[in-house]
């Protein structure tokens, strides 16, 4: 008797469970092969069940590689608002990179470099992005890419700083 009632709970909470994990696995699998708009589906259909901010960044990514820009961007800014994360914040720059819109992807990439310094993909398509800038503005603009990238040396710099001491040790702890 003792087993049943441990039991019973277990299987309910394993129950209650179990369809959004299996969509999620489902629409991961999917997305490992490719299959973006299948695995958006179950993606879609694991939302309808449990709103989670997992959820959503995985949506996102499928919605950006459709194609589809501006739900992408709308599922990238729902995750934002549950959970910070840099690299949801990298990928909306590259939505808004996508759309032609540089100036906004420059100040998230920024703000993902703020979250972590050596993130190397937000640096490349920063400079990207500051590439196209420079392009379509008038040339009175172009020393302002000068002074985002010496911020962003700076930081680097801070950072490193507290990482290494004087005798070329890690100050981090290897767990």
């Amino acid at each position: 008797m003792r087993k049943l009632i441990f039991v019973i709970p277990l299987l309910l909470f394993f129950h209650w469970f179990e369809p959004v994990a299996i969509m999620v696995e489902k629409g991961n699998a999917a997305y490992r092969d490719s299959h973006y708009r299948k695995a958006l589906d179950y993606y879609l259909k694991a939302l309808k069940k449990r709103d989670l901010p997992e959820l959503h960044f995985n949506a996102g990514c499928a919605f950006y590689m459709l194609g589809n820009y501006e739900s992408a961007e709308r599922e990238f800014q729902k995750y934002l608002k549950m959970k910070e994360d840099y690299r949801a914040v990298f990928n909306l720059g590259n939505v808004y990179y996508r759309q032609g819109r540089y100036k906004k992807a420059i100040e998230q990439y920024i703000a993902a470099l703020k979250y972590n310094p050596y993130y190397l993909p937000a640096k490349i398509n920063l400079e990207l992005a500051l590439q196209k800038l420079q392009k379509e503005e008038p040339p009175s603009l172009k020393p302002v890419p000068d002074v985002i990238m010496e911020f962003l040396k700076k930081k680097e710099k801070e950072v490193f700083k507290k990482r290494w001491n004087p005798k070329g040790k890690s100050q981090q702890r290897d767990w």
